[in-house]
């Protein structure tokens, strides 16, 4: 059941609302920016001057940790991403032997020159287990229990003040966020190339330095399947995708002047500003988006040079504000993570034949292994319980409305159209909490809770107008979804 089945008026009237629900929204939002900057102690960062309006520039929400780690990541680490790109283009044209021993000197540069022993010690130790695991266990569960012990040892490493002391803010949170990539970067290797001897290739694989920080992961498949010759990323197309990294990143920047939704997602008082419960939703929607276009940039400036050096890169994240199914959530907003606990940990616990208890355990244990390797925090343990729940709800959702009974008995009764329409009216009900889930990973446990509470606990008037927005949406995904499978099946004939 498609929302190709609707009339192009009825299409055109969820646009309308969909789009006037994200206009009056984001007006809102920017709305409240006086109001915040009056009344929080939080010292914003000074704005572009280019933005100055009678010799004042507006105030930057530099508030997301992450986001500004990432900048000053960048100012710190461009000359090696240049370098990178330079060894790239000359082993394009001459001497492909080099390509990859180039590669590995770069990143051994890039980290040698600007970490601390600690931090060299501690990536050069996992780097080493693995490989030998790889080596000489040849086991998988050796390397999930070796997987276990350093997943132990980040979280040591996280609650250390000596070491945060010795390297600073910056450079923590720089390798726990690569040690956490490089772990699942290890398991693909050790599940992959067991008694493999070729160093070289499994350096440049977890040692490539454009996606060893910020991603995406790339498993070890599709690392060793680079093409060579004409089958390679020309050059324009890089220029391309990095132009694209940089408009959006402009984007984002010239947006953090007007739009506070950074800081709301640390401070609940600023959500609470929004004059109803109503256009609360509308900050989580815009959390979510902002958080997407996040990873459109970190992502994107990883993939860019993957596919520029022949990898078969995971395609970049997919916006938010088209997916209405969660499980789609996963499969297409980091493609290359889904893969690896797909393939490593679900497929090896359970497949198509097993029966749905021992789907569900699986389902269980890989959320599992999502809440642990993201950090043992509150929050996160409550994103994954809903992620489980929100998935299984899905799964069982979609076995009912598949069922030969249930779909001729909404033909039938309402017609195609009708039956569609009371399809997407059910949907709604599953894409709500897990909307909402995701506000508990991007903004935490306070924010995340208030708002459920405010979806759920604020009257039946409040949750019919969420409902009907949400069908709405419900539907717009529905529409894109259904042209997009079209354009692909045209281009395939």
């Amino acid at each position: 059941m498609t929302a190709g089945l609707l009339n192009r008026f009825e299409k055109l009237a969820y646009f309308c609302v969909y789009i006037a629900y994200i206009v009056i929204g984001l007006y809102k939002i920017y709305a409240l920016r006086d109001r915040i900057l009056s009344t929080t102690d939080f010292q914003f960062a000074d704005g572009w001057s280019l933005l100055k309006r009678s010799d004042v520039a507006p105030k930057r929400d530099d508030s997301n940790d992450e986001l500004e780690n990432f900048a000053d990541f960048i100012a710190k680490f461009w000359p090696y991403y240049l370098l990178h790109a330079f060894v790239s283009s000359v082993t394009r044209w001459k001497w492909s032997y080099l390509r990859r021993p180039g590669h590995i000197a770069i990143c051994a540069l890039a980290l040698g020159l600007n970490l601390h022993w600690t931090s060299m010690a501690m990536f050069g130790s996992l780097l080493v287990s693995y490989y030998l695991i790889a080596l000489h266990a040849r086991s998988k569960l050796y390397t999930w229990l070796l997987t276990a012990a350093w997943i132990g040892a980040l979280n040591i490493a996280k609650t250390s003040q000596w070491w945060l002391s010795k390297v600073g803010y910056a450079e923590y949170v720089m390798l726990i966020v690569t040690l956490s990539w490089s772990l699942l970067r290890g398991c693909s290797y050790s599940f992959t190339a067991i008694g493999s001897k070729n160093l070289s290739e499994y350096l440049a694989y977890t040692m490539y330095f454009p996606c060893l920080t910020y991603g995406p992961f790339i498993s070890y498949e599709r690392f060793k399947q680079q093409p060579t010759g004409e089958a390679v990323s020309p050059n324009w197309s890089f220029f391309v995708a990095l132009l694209r990294v940089v408009f959006w990143w402009l984007v984002l920047q010239w947006s953090l002047h007007y739009f506070y939704i950074n800081y709301m997602t640390r401070d609940v008082r600023a959500v609470v500003m929004m004059e109803s419960v109503f256009w609360q939703h509308a900050a989580g929607y815009f959390m979510g988006q902002f958080f997407f276009i996040f990873y459109v940039i970190t992502y994107g400036l990883g993939i860019a040079f993957a596919e520029y050096d022949g990898i078969a890169a995971p395609r970049r994240p997919r916006c938010i504000g088209r997916i209405h199914f969660y499980s789609d959530m996963w499969k297409y907003f980091d493609e290359g993570l889904y893969e690896f606990l797909f393939k490593h940990i679900y497929a090896e616990l359970c497949s198509r034949k097993s029966s749905p208890a021992a789907k569900l355990c699986a389902t269980a244990l890989t959320f599992s292994f999502v809440f642990i390797w993201h950090g043992c925090y509150t929050y996160v343990l409550i994103w994954s319980i809903l992620n489980f729940i929100c998935l299984a709800a899905e799964k069982l959702y979609k076995t009912f409305v598949s069922r030969p009974a249930y779909q001729n008995w909404s033909l039938k009764h309402f017609g195609s159209a009708g039956a569609q329409r009371l399809h997407a009216i059910l949907a709604t009900q599953l894409f709500i909490p897990a909307a909402f889930s995701n506000v508990y990973f991007i903004a935490g446990q306070e924010v995340g809770g208030f708002l459920m509470r405010g979806a759920y606990m604020s009257g039946i008037g409040n949750y019919l107008a969420l409902s009907f927005c949400s069908y709405c949406f419900f539907q717009c995904s529905e529409v894109l979804l259904t042209r997009s499978t079209k354009d692909k099946k045209s281009k395939e004939t």
